[in-house]
């Protein structure tokens, strides 16, 4: 199991069944999946160094992020 599939069953352990069929079938939830890890990795050594907004900018697409990994798992819920 890739790393980036163990975190998302953690952040979202109400999804299980749904990460577990979309995975490897659905490119999309995969792309944004990772792209959402990448980007709370980013969030978490963001230092305050970082641009002024950078954490504003990075924290919104996270949000943004996170609507569309809801909208993929709870589309798929039958």
């Amino acid at each position: 199991m890739s790393s980036t599939k163990s975190w998302l069953l953690e952040q979202f352990p109400d999804y299980e069944q749904h990460i577990h069929r979309l995975w490897g079938v659905d490119q999309g939830f995969e792309s944004k999946s990772h792209e959402y890890f990448e980007l709370q990795s980013k969030l978490n050594n963001l230092d305050r160094t970082a641009e002024p907004g950078e954490f504003q900018r990075l924290s919104s697409r996270r949000k943004a992020l996170q609507n569309e990994l809801m909208f993929f798992m709870g589309a798929n819920q039958r």
